[in-house]
């Protein structure tokens, strides 16, 4: 016995490529608990990184539906990955001038120690996506 079972293109791909179909909501759904569960752990100094998290992009090319979670803010990538220790030299003049505690401090050159990462987007993504 055999059976013969034939697909019925319109609802593939309506599946598949409809941003407004079941695929594009359930992907909708995901994205706002990932970029909620960001926003909790990125951490707040000012909120200017955590408000531009809100950044997300749902479309679909030929490989089928996509979503793109991040931050236009230009320091994104660097709390997201961390950085090794950076030397701060002056680019121009001789010493480098700033305030630290209150006191204006010169220097010929500061080493900042570095920052830890804090992966804000791909925890999430790891706990969402199951």
């Amino acid at each position: 016995m055999t059976v013969r079972i034939q697909w019925f293109k319109p609802a593939i791909q309506n599946l598949l490529y409809d941003p407004n179909g079941d695929l594009g909501k359930y992907m909708r759904r995901k994205g706002d608990a990932i970029i909620a569960l960001a926003k909790v752990q990125v951490g707040v100094r000012t909120g200017r990184l955590q408000r531009s998290i809100a950044h997300k992009r749902h479309f679909r090319d030929a490989r089928g539906q996509q979503m793109w979670i991040g931050s236009d803010v230009h320091y994104a990538l660097v709390h997201h990955e961390g950085r090794g220790p950076q030397v701060i030299v002056p680019k121009t003049g001789k010493v480098l001038r700033f305030v630290s505690r209150g006191q204006v401090v010169f220097a010929h050159k500061v080493v900042q120690k570095g920052t830890k990462p804090n992966r804000y987007l791909s925890d999430p993504l790891s706990k969402v996506i199951k």
